[in-house]
Protein backbone atom coordinates (compact mmCIF):
# COMPACT_ATOMS: atom_id res chain seq x y z
CA UNK A 1 0.00 0.00 0.00
CA UNK A 2 1.40 3.32 -1.28
CA UNK A 3 1.23 6.21 2.02
CA UNK A 4 0.54 9.16 1.04
CA UNK A 5 0.87 12.20 3.16
CA UNK A 6 -1.42 15.26 3.52
CA UNK A 7 0.33 18.79 2.84
CA UNK A 8 -0.26 20.89 5.29
CA UNK A 9 -0.45 24.42 4.53
CA UNK A 10 1.03 27.52 6.35
CA UNK A 11 2.18 30.32 7.01
CA UNK A 12 6.34 30.47 6.48
CA UNK A 13 8.40 32.39 8.67
CA UNK A 14 8.62 35.38 6.01
CA UNK A 15 4.74 35.57 5.33
CA UNK A 16 4.09 35.48 9.44
CA UNK A 17 6.60 38.63 9.36
CA UNK A 18 4.69 40.52 6.63
CA UNK A 19 1.78 39.98 8.36
CA UNK A 20 2.43 41.40 11.57
CA UNK A 21 3.92 44.14 9.67
CA UNK A 22 0.89 45.03 7.70
CA UNK A 23 -0.91 44.84 11.20
CA UNK A 24 1.20 47.19 13.23
CA UNK A 25 0.93 49.81 10.21
CA UNK A 26 -2.61 49.11 10.17
CA UNK A 27 -2.92 49.90 14.03
CA UNK A 28 -0.24 53.29 13.60
CA UNK A 29 -2.91 54.48 11.02
CA UNK A 30 -6.16 54.00 13.09
CA UNK A 31 -4.35 55.10 16.48
CA UNK A 32 -4.21 58.96 16.18
CA UNK A 33 -7.67 58.73 14.78
CA UNK A 34 -9.13 56.72 17.89
CA UNK A 35 -7.45 59.36 19.87
CA UNK A 36 -8.53 62.39 18.11
CA UNK A 37 -12.14 61.10 18.38
CA UNK A 38 -11.83 60.57 21.84
CA UNK A 39 -10.14 63.87 21.98
CA UNK A 40 -13.65 65.61 19.87
CA UNK A 41 -16.01 63.63 22.36
CA UNK A 42 -14.11 65.37 25.41
CA UNK A 43 -14.27 68.74 23.90
CA UNK A 44 -17.76 68.10 22.90
CA UNK A 45 -18.36 67.29 26.38
CA UNK A 46 -16.29 70.10 28.19
CA UNK A 47 -18.13 72.61 26.00
CA UNK A 48 -21.77 70.90 27.20
CA UNK A 49 -20.63 71.41 30.93
CA UNK A 50 -19.11 75.39 30.05
CA UNK A 51 -22.74 75.62 28.22
CA UNK A 52 -24.23 74.48 31.37
CA UNK A 53 -22.65 76.65 33.86
CA UNK A 54 -23.30 79.78 31.27
CA UNK A 55 -27.25 79.17 31.87
CA UNK A 56 -26.63 78.42 35.49
CA UNK A 57 -25.66 81.76 35.74
CA UNK A 58 -28.49 83.60 33.70
CA UNK A 59 -30.46 81.89 36.10
CA UNK A 60 -29.23 83.68 39.02
CA UNK A 61 -29.23 86.24 37.54
CA UNK A 62 -32.73 86.46 36.86
CA UNK A 63 -33.46 85.42 40.61
CA UNK A 64 -30.78 88.15 41.76
CA UNK A 65 -30.56 90.61 38.72
CA UNK A 66 -27.27 90.13 38.74
CA UNK A 67 -24.04 87.56 37.92
CA UNK A 68 -22.22 86.52 40.77
CA UNK A 69 -19.26 88.19 41.89
CA UNK A 70 -16.01 86.12 41.04
CA UNK A 71 -16.54 86.11 45.34
CA UNK A 72 -16.85 87.11 48.30
CA UNK A 73 -14.03 88.30 49.87
CA UNK A 74 -15.47 88.14 53.74
CA UNK A 75 -15.25 84.65 53.62
CA UNK A 76 -13.42 83.59 51.04
CA UNK A 77 -16.10 81.66 48.50
CA UNK A 78 -16.25 81.99 45.43
CA UNK A 79 -18.72 82.01 42.65
CA UNK A 80 -19.61 78.16 41.87
CA UNK A 81 -20.44 77.77 45.63
CA UNK A 82 -23.53 80.62 44.94
CA UNK A 83 -24.85 79.06 41.85
CA UNK A 84 -24.53 75.22 43.43
CA UNK A 85 -28.77 75.87 43.76
CA UNK A 86 -28.78 76.38 39.84
CA UNK A 87 -26.72 73.23 39.22
CA UNK A 88 -28.85 70.49 40.97
CA UNK A 89 -26.92 71.29 44.37
CA UNK A 90 -28.93 72.27 47.12
CA UNK A 91 -27.66 69.99 49.30
CA UNK A 92 -24.14 70.59 49.33
CA UNK A 93 -25.46 74.69 49.14
CA UNK A 94 -27.34 74.21 52.48
CA UNK A 95 -24.04 72.78 54.28
CA UNK A 96 -22.12 75.57 53.12
CA UNK A 97 -21.88 78.42 56.51
CA UNK A 98 -21.58 81.94 54.69
CA UNK A 99 -21.35 83.42 58.10
CA UNK A 100 -17.48 81.93 58.75
CA UNK A 101 -15.29 84.50 58.39
CA UNK A 102 -12.14 84.61 56.24
CA UNK A 103 -10.09 83.39 59.50
CA UNK A 104 -12.00 81.11 61.58
CA UNK A 105 -10.53 79.58 64.28
CA UNK A 106 -8.22 76.52 63.40
CA UNK A 107 -5.14 75.59 61.59
CA UNK A 108 -6.60 77.00 58.12
CA UNK A 109 -7.33 80.27 57.70
CA UNK A 110 -9.96 79.56 55.08
CA UNK A 111 -11.89 77.77 58.13
CA UNK A 112 -13.31 74.38 58.56
CA UNK A 113 -16.57 73.50 57.02
CA UNK A 114 -15.53 75.29 53.62
CA UNK A 115 -12.82 72.98 51.69
CA UNK A 116 -14.08 69.88 53.17
CA UNK A 117 -16.96 70.93 50.71
CA UNK A 118 -14.84 70.45 47.97
CA UNK A 119 -14.42 66.83 48.73
CA UNK A 120 -17.22 66.25 46.62
CA UNK A 121 -16.55 66.05 42.83
CA UNK A 122 -19.18 68.25 40.42
CA UNK A 123 -18.70 66.80 37.06
CA UNK A 124 -19.66 69.89 35.32
CA UNK A 125 -16.31 72.12 36.80
CA UNK A 126 -13.87 69.54 35.75
CA UNK A 127 -12.72 69.08 31.86
CA UNK A 128 -12.82 65.88 30.67
CA UNK A 129 -9.48 66.33 28.81
CA UNK A 130 -7.50 67.46 32.05
CA UNK A 131 -5.48 64.80 33.65
CA UNK A 132 -5.39 66.97 36.89
CA UNK A 133 -8.54 67.18 39.30
CA UNK A 134 -7.30 68.12 42.26
CA UNK A 135 -5.97 71.40 44.09
CA UNK A 136 -2.18 72.22 43.33
CA UNK A 137 -2.08 73.50 47.37
CA UNK A 138 -0.47 71.23 50.13
CA UNK A 139 -2.25 73.27 52.78
CA UNK A 140 -5.53 72.50 51.34
CA UNK A 141 -5.39 68.94 51.72
CA UNK A 142 -8.34 67.55 54.24
CA UNK A 143 -6.97 64.07 56.26
CA UNK A 144 -4.48 63.87 53.55
CA UNK A 145 -7.15 63.78 51.30
CA UNK A 146 -7.13 66.76 48.10
CA UNK A 147 -9.95 68.43 47.68
CA UNK A 148 -11.49 68.91 43.98
CA UNK A 149 -11.01 71.81 42.18
CA UNK A 150 -12.27 73.36 39.27
CA UNK A 151 -10.91 74.10 35.73
CA UNK A 152 -13.94 76.80 34.81
CA UNK A 153 -13.00 80.53 35.82
CA UNK A 154 -14.78 83.74 35.38
CA UNK A 155 -13.42 86.80 34.01
CA UNK A 156 -12.26 89.79 36.39
CA UNK A 157 -11.51 91.95 33.36
CA UNK A 158 -8.18 92.53 31.12
CA UNK A 159 -4.81 94.00 31.62
CA UNK A 160 -3.15 96.58 29.49
CA UNK A 161 -4.13 99.69 27.44
CA UNK A 162 -7.63 99.56 25.67
CA UNK A 163 -6.39 100.60 22.08
CA UNK A 164 -10.41 102.40 21.52
CA UNK A 165 -9.47 104.56 24.32
CA UNK A 166 -6.01 104.65 24.59
CA UNK A 167 -6.44 104.01 28.61
CA UNK A 168 -5.41 102.17 30.70
CA UNK A 169 -7.99 99.29 31.94
CA UNK A 170 -8.87 99.49 35.39
CA UNK A 171 -6.58 97.30 37.30
CA UNK A 172 -5.03 96.95 40.33
CA UNK A 173 -1.33 95.57 40.51
CA UNK A 174 -0.64 93.67 43.73
CA UNK A 175 3.17 94.61 43.84
CA UNK A 176 2.95 93.83 47.46
CA UNK A 177 2.77 90.30 47.53
CA UNK A 178 3.35 89.56 43.93
CA UNK A 179 -0.15 87.91 43.18
CA UNK A 180 -0.31 90.07 40.09
CA UNK A 181 -3.54 92.32 38.83
CA UNK A 182 -6.89 91.72 39.77
CA UNK A 183 -9.49 93.48 37.37
CA UNK A 184 -12.74 95.63 37.20
CA UNK A 185 -13.66 95.99 34.11
CA UNK A 186 -14.73 92.11 33.30
CA UNK A 187 -17.92 90.41 33.79
CA UNK A 188 -17.03 88.89 37.00
CA UNK A 189 -15.10 91.57 39.16
CA UNK A 190 -14.45 90.87 42.85
CA UNK A 191 -17.42 91.50 45.10
CA UNK A 192 -19.29 93.05 42.72
CA UNK A 193 -22.28 91.39 41.25
CA UNK A 194 -22.65 92.61 37.30
CA UNK A 195 -26.32 92.88 35.72
CA UNK A 196 -26.65 92.54 31.62
CA UNK A 197 -27.26 96.63 31.19
CA UNK A 198 -23.60 96.82 32.16
CA UNK A 199 -22.41 95.39 29.09
CA UNK A 200 -22.15 97.78 27.11
CA UNK A 201 -19.79 95.98 24.77
CA UNK A 202 -22.85 93.54 23.59
CA UNK A 203 -23.13 90.26 25.62
CA UNK A 204 -21.76 88.19 22.08
CA UNK A 205 -19.39 90.28 22.59
CA UNK A 206 -17.83 90.06 26.00
CA UNK A 207 -16.68 86.78 27.92
CA UNK A 208 -18.09 85.16 31.06
CA UNK A 209 -15.96 82.26 31.98
CA UNK A 210 -12.86 80.56 30.55
CA UNK A 211 -11.03 77.05 30.77
CA UNK A 212 -8.10 76.92 32.99
CA UNK A 213 -7.50 73.06 32.59
CA UNK A 214 -3.91 72.08 31.83
CA UNK A 215 -1.99 69.45 33.98
CA UNK A 216 1.32 71.61 34.33
CA UNK A 217 -1.19 75.11 35.87
CA UNK A 218 0.16 75.60 39.04
CA UNK A 219 -3.03 77.87 40.38
CA UNK A 220 -5.69 74.80 40.78
CA UNK A 221 -7.36 75.75 43.58
CA UNK A 222 -10.38 73.98 46.24
CA UNK A 223 -13.82 74.49 43.77
CA UNK A 224 -15.24 76.30 47.20
CA UNK A 225 -12.56 79.25 46.89
CA UNK A 226 -13.10 82.51 45.63
CA UNK A 227 -10.95 86.09 46.44
CA UNK A 228 -8.48 85.01 49.30
CA UNK A 229 -7.80 88.49 51.36
CA UNK A 230 -4.73 88.99 53.09
CA UNK A 231 -6.97 91.99 54.93
CA UNK A 232 -9.55 91.47 57.89
CA UNK A 233 -11.83 93.40 55.70
CA UNK A 234 -13.03 93.70 51.79
CA UNK A 235 -10.11 96.84 50.54
CA UNK A 236 -10.17 97.48 47.09
CA UNK A 237 -6.74 98.64 47.05
CA UNK A 238 -5.71 95.03 49.23
CA UNK A 239 -4.09 91.93 48.48
CA UNK A 240 -5.46 89.05 46.56
CA UNK A 241 -5.59 85.90 45.34
CA UNK A 242 -8.54 85.48 43.05
CA UNK A 243 -9.22 82.03 43.52
CA UNK A 244 -12.18 81.38 41.17
CA UNK A 245 -11.41 83.59 38.15
CA UNK A 246 -8.87 85.71 36.31
CA UNK A 247 -7.74 88.37 35.02
CA UNK A 248 -6.94 88.19 31.05
CA UNK A 249 -3.05 89.56 30.14
CA UNK A 250 -1.49 86.50 28.03
CA UNK A 251 -2.51 84.62 25.30
CA UNK A 252 -3.90 81.29 25.32
CA UNK A 253 -1.85 78.26 25.83
CA UNK A 254 1.30 80.34 26.96
CA UNK A 255 1.44 79.44 30.20
CA UNK A 256 2.03 83.09 31.72
CA UNK A 257 1.15 84.98 34.28
CA UNK A 258 1.12 85.69 38.08
CA UNK A 259 -1.85 84.04 40.05
CA UNK A 260 -4.22 86.43 39.06
CA UNK A 261 -3.30 86.94 35.73
CA UNK A 262 -2.25 83.53 34.68
CA UNK A 263 -3.12 82.78 31.13
CA UNK A 264 -6.19 81.10 30.07
CA UNK A 265 -5.59 77.26 28.23
CA UNK A 266 -6.09 73.79 27.98
CA UNK A 267 -5.69 70.50 26.20
CA UNK A 268 -7.36 70.89 23.05
CA UNK A 269 -5.88 71.24 20.75
CA UNK A 270 -5.20 75.00 19.30
CA UNK A 271 -6.86 76.80 21.87
CA UNK A 272 -9.60 76.69 24.87
CA UNK A 273 -13.45 77.05 25.79
CA UNK A 274 -14.82 80.13 26.47
CA UNK A 275 -18.28 81.21 27.43
CA UNK A 276 -19.99 84.41 26.27
CA UNK A 277 -22.39 86.65 28.06
CA UNK A 278 -24.94 85.96 26.10
CA UNK A 279 -24.66 82.52 27.05
CA UNK A 280 -23.58 80.71 24.01
CA UNK A 281 -19.76 78.54 23.88
CA UNK A 282 -17.03 79.49 21.81
CA UNK A 283 -13.41 78.16 20.73
CA UNK A 284 -11.00 81.02 20.88
CA UNK A 285 -8.12 80.02 19.03
CA UNK A 286 -4.31 80.26 20.74
CA UNK A 287 -3.50 82.82 18.05
CA UNK A 288 -6.33 85.23 18.37
CA UNK A 289 -4.79 88.71 18.23
CA UNK A 290 -4.17 90.12 22.24
CA UNK A 291 -5.89 93.27 21.66
CA UNK A 292 -9.08 91.18 20.35
CA UNK A 293 -8.96 89.13 23.35
CA UNK A 294 -8.70 91.31 25.80
CA UNK A 295 -11.06 93.51 24.51
CA UNK A 296 -13.52 90.39 24.69
CA UNK A 297 -12.60 90.51 28.47
CA UNK A 298 -13.82 93.86 28.86
CA UNK A 299 -18.13 94.44 29.20
CA UNK A 300 -17.68 98.60 28.59
CA UNK A 301 -14.41 99.77 26.53
CA UNK A 302 -16.02 100.21 22.97
CA UNK A 303 -13.45 98.29 21.79
CA UNK A 304 -14.55 96.92 18.22
CA UNK A 305 -13.54 93.09 19.10
CA UNK A 306 -16.18 90.71 17.99
CA UNK A 307 -16.14 87.01 17.14
CA UNK A 308 -18.64 87.48 14.15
Amino acid sequence: MIMVRARRSGFTLVELLVVIAIIGVLVALLLPAVQAAREAARRTQCSNQLKQLVLSLHNYHDTHRTFPPSGIPSNSLGWHVLILPFIEQSALHEQVNFNQGQYSAGTDKRGPGKNEIALNRIEGFLCPSSGSFETKSAGEAIAGTNPYTTHYYGITGPVGTNPATNQAYSCINETNTGWGHFCNDGTMPIATGINLSAILDGTSNTLLLGELSRNEVSVLRSWVRGPYPYTTSFDPAGNYATCSAKSIQYPINSGLGRFNEYAFGSHHPGGAQFALADGSVRFLSENISLDAYRGLASRNGGELASLE
